[in-house]
């Protein structure tokens, strides 16, 4: 009994440093790039609702109606925190950022570049 519970620990422990294992770089780098994923998917829920504005303001500024542009900015806020709750579920795998940040047009250039 003692022995297949020490196997179930071992694998659980094997399973849970895998993506250490497999992760470029360092451990202190795959661990930072792990905190920054968390950090970067709570952003992207919290702020979220400020996609309303920002997409109204700026699809204004090109000559469209305000209108749309908080019905896109509606659809580009449910986006954002789709994407927030997902990285936050899965910041145990770091990636790079899939969308831009709030308010801004392009994503910054990557933590892992």
């Amino acid at each position: 009994m003692i022995r297949r519970k020490v196997q179930a620990l071992s694998l659980i422990l094997f399973l849970t440093f895998i993506p250490v294992a497999l992760a470029d770089g360092t451990v202190g780098d795959y661990f930072y790039l792990m905190g920054h994923q968390l950090v970067r998917g709570v952003v992207n829920v919290v702020t979220s609702p400020a996609d309303i504005p920002c997409t109204a303001i700026a699809e204004s500024k090109q000559g469209g109606s305000a209108f749309t542009g908080t019905g896109k900015g509606f659809v580009f806020m449910l986006r954002r925190i789709l994407v927030g709750v997902t990285e936050l579920g899965t910041f145990i795998l770091p990636r790079d950022r899939t969308i831009p940040p709030v308010c801004q047009t392009s994503a910054p250039p990557s933590v892992n570049a």
